[in-house]
C-alpha cells in the first residue's frame, strides 16, 4: 500500500486521546451519581438507564473521524491480478548440443521442467504455444489455453541437428499475427515470446533480422541462454558451443524484453517462475480514498442520528 499524503495520519494520534478522555468522563459521571444517597428514589424519576446504547454515537464518530483521516491520506492499494487474454510463444532449442549433461539432468530435460513450471503459473486465460527448433523450426502446439496439451507437447521433445533460432522467432511472429484477425487486436492484446536456446544460431534466418520485425509489433522477447559460457561440455565426445549472450542481448534489447542466463536447472526454473509473475499477472492500484472518505461521512452521519433519535442530542 502506498500512502500519498502521510501527514494527515498524524490525526490519528488524537483517537486515543479522545477515547481515554471519554472514558474518565463516563467515571466521573458514575462517581457522581453514587454521590445520591437515595438511590431507589433516583431510580424512579430517572428514566431507565441506556446502557451500551450512550456509547454507540460516540463509537461512530470516532470510526468515522479514522475514516476521514484516513481517505485524506490517500492510501492507494496494490492488488495483483491476472491479465486477461494474453499470448505466449514458448520457443526451446532442441539443437543436438540440448543433450549435454552440464544442466542436470540434461539442458533440454531441464528446459521442460522449467517450461511446464511456466505453464502452470500462468493464468488460466492465457493461451500458450511451443515451437522447437534445431536445423528448422516446428510449431508442436498452436496457441490454446489446454494447459494439458501444452505440457504433453512440451514432454514430447527430443534433441538433435543444428540451431535455427531466427527461423524460429519468424515462426513465432508468424503464431501471433494469425491470431489476431485486425492490427487493432494485435496491439491490444499481450503477447510475449519466450526463447530457450544454449548455442549460437547457424542455420536459417538472421534472428536479429527477424527481432527488427517482432520490435515493430510491440511483443517482447525474453531469451535465455542455458549451460556453460565457456563451451566446454560434451555430447557424445564432442565439444559443444556455448551460449551466444551477445546475440540473445540483442534481442532481447531490440524487442523491449530482457535476456536471462542460467547455468543450472534451478536458476533454470526460478526465471521461468519470474516470467510467469511478471507477464502473466500485474499490479492494479486502487485509489481508496473516496470510499474512506464516503464511509467515514457515513459513520459520523450514522452516529449524530442515533444520538438525536436516542437522546435528542449531539455527542
Amino acid at each position: 500500500m502506498i500512502i500519498e499524503q502521510p501527514v494527515f495520519l498524524l490525526g490519528l494520534l488524537a483517537i486515543p486521546v479522545l477515547v481515554a478522555g471519554y472514558v474518565l468522563a463516563q467515571r466521573r459521571r458514575r462517581a457522581y451519581t453514587l454521590r445520591f444517597t437515595n438511590l431507589e428514589l433516583l431510580r424512579t424519576v430517572l428514566p431507565r438507564s441506556p446502557g451500551v446504547r450512550r456509547h454507540l454515537p460516540p463509537a461512530a464518530f470516532l470510526a468515522g473521524a479514522v475514516a476521514l483521516l484516513s481517505g485524506l491520506a490517500v492510501p492507494v492499494l496494490n492488488l495483483e491480478v491476472a491479465r486477461n487474454s494474453s499470448d505466449v510463444i514458448l520457443v526451446i532449442d532442441v539443437s543436438g548440443s540440448m543433450q549435454a549433461t552440464d544442466v542436470a539432468p540434461t539442458r533440454l530435460d531441464a528446459a521442460k521442467n522449467a517450461a511446464s513450471t511456466l505453464v502452470d503459473q500462468l493464468p488460466s486465460g492465457d493461451r500458450i504455444a511451443l515451437i522447437s527448433f534445431s536445423s528448422g523450426a516446428s510449431l508442436r502446439q498452436g496457441l490454446t489455453s489446454d494447459r494439458g496439451a501444452v505440457k504433453a507437447a512440451v514432454s514430447s521433445l527430443r534433441a538433435g541437428g543444428g540451431t535455427a533460432l531466427g527461423s524460429a522467432l519468424s515462426l513465432a511472429l508468424q503464431q501471433l499475427d494469425s491470431a489476431a484477425p485486425t492490427a487493432s487486436t494485435a496491439r491490444s492484446r499481450p503477447a510475449m515470446i519466450v526463447v530457450l536456446t544454449d548455442g549460437v544460431s547457424n542455420q536459417g534466418a538472421d534472428p536479429l533480422t527477424v527481432a527488427q520485425q517482432i520490435a515493430v509489433a510491440k511483443v517482447p522477447v525474453e531469451t535465455v541462454g542455458i549451460g556453460l559460457r565457456n563451451g566446454s561440455a560434451t555430447v557424445g565426445g564432442e565439444p559443444v558451443g556455448g551460449v551466444d549472450e551477445a546475440t540473445l542481448s540483442a534481442i532481447a534489447s531490440a524487442t523491449g524484453g530482457k535476456y536471462y542466463y542460467a547455468q543450472a536447472a534451478g536458476e533454470l526454473q526460478s526465471i521461468y517462475s519470474s516470467l510467469a509473475t511478471q507477464f502473466g499477472w500485474q499490479f492494479q492500484q486502487v485509489n481508496l480514498m473516496v470510499p474512506l472518505l464516503l464511509g467515514g461521512i457515513g459513520l459520523v452521519m450514522v452516529g449524530a442520528a442515533i444520538s438525536l433519535i436516542w437522546f435528542r442530542v449531539l455527542p
